[in-house]
Formats: C-alpha cells, sequence, structure tokens
C-alpha cells in the first residue's frame, strides 16, 4: 500500500520532468508533499503503536485496581451502616433525654408547688402556735394572779397598783428569765 501511495505521490513529479516545463517551486511542493504523506503514516503507526501500549496499560491497571474499588465499596458500604446505627442510637439519646427533661421539670414543678405548700402549712402552724402560747402565757399570768389574791387573804387592790406575781414552783417563767438573764 506504501509503495502504490508512493507511486501515485510521485507520477506527477515524473510526468512534470518529462514535460520539462515544471518549475523548482512546483517541484519543492511535489517533494513536500510526499514527504509530509511519509511523514503523516509514520505518526499514524506510531499513534497506533502507544494506543495499543496504552490499551495494555488500562488493562493491567484494571487488574490492580479492581480489588481495591471493591474493598473501596465494602469500606464505604460499612461507613455507611455505621452512619446509620450511630444515627439512629443519637435520635434515640436525644428522645431519652427530652423525655428525662420533661419530667424532671414536672417533677420540678410539683416538688416546688409542695414546698410552697408546706411554707403555707407552717405559717399557719407558726400563727397558730403563738397564739396557743400567748393564750396560755395570759392564762397562766391569771392563774398566778389570781393565786396571790386568794394568798392575800382577800386584800384588795387598787386599780392602779396590780402586784407581779411571783412564779409558782415548777413552772417556768419566761418573763422573769427574760429580765434577770438580759
Amino acid at each position: 500500500m506504501m509503495t502504490r501511495l508512493l507511486s501515485v505521490s510521485v507520477l506527477p513529479l515524473q510526468q512534470q520532468a518529462a514535460g520539462g516545463a515544471g518549475t523548482s517551486l512546483q517541484v519543492a511542493a511535489e517533494v513536500s508533499t510526499v514527504v509530509i504523506a511519509v511523514m503523516s503514516m509514520l505518526l499514524l503507526v506510531v499513534a497506533l503503536a502507544l494506543a495499543w501500549q496504552l490499551k495494555k496499560l488500562v488493562e493491567s491497571l484494571r487488574s490492580y485496581i479492581q480489588p481495591v474499588a471493591e474493598r473501596a465499596r465494602i469500606a464505604a458500604e460499612n461507613v455507611e451502616y455505621i452512619s446509620a446505627v450511630v444515627r439512629e442510637d443519637v435520635q434515640r439519646v436525644r428522645a431519652s433525654v427530652s423525655g428525662l427533661s420533661d419530667r424532671l421539670k414536672e417533677t420540678s414543678d410539683r416538688m416546688e408547688q409542695r414546698v410552697e405548700e408546706f411554707n403555707a402549712l407552717m405559717d399557719v402552724v407558726q400563727d397558730e402556735t403563738e397564739s396557743v402560747l400567748l393564750d396560755t402565757a395570759a392564762v397562766v399570768r391569771g392563774v398566778r394572779a389570781g393565786a396571790q389574791t386568794m394568798g392575800e387573804g382577800g386584800v384588795q387592790a387598787t386599780p392602779g397598783d396590780t402586784p407581779e406575781p411571783k412564779p409558782l414552783d415548777g413552772v417556768d417563767d419566761p418573763a422573769a428569765e427574760s429580765e434577770a438573764g438580759g
């Protein structure tokens, strides 16, 4: 085929040389055409050889890349599974923490309400205790005054003259203790 191409390319040169009317510029153009054709053919052969070598290289790399790609695919599936499991666990923990937080808030509200009720009860108990103690102190004072009056033999006390009652034996007098201590 190459011989045929050369013979077809060289044929016009022979015809011109035989005619004698050709210029040197035309001859140079014809020679350069033949050289370009030969170079193109050589370049085509080299390109085909390179393509064949490249195909061989890709096939050999494919045999090396295939196991690595398979392992990478398996690793990616494992990572996907692990992330799904972790996501589920995080959602469960989040739901548990949210529920626990709600229950703690509810319990805290109930405890606060009970503390307020207990404080109100203690205020009532304190008021009642103070009232009972004051009433008891008044009764004891009255009993002492009556006992003192009876002990004096019926001495009449004048309205501006109220004698200080003396403490009874065995009964503590908080007023006398505070006067003596203070």
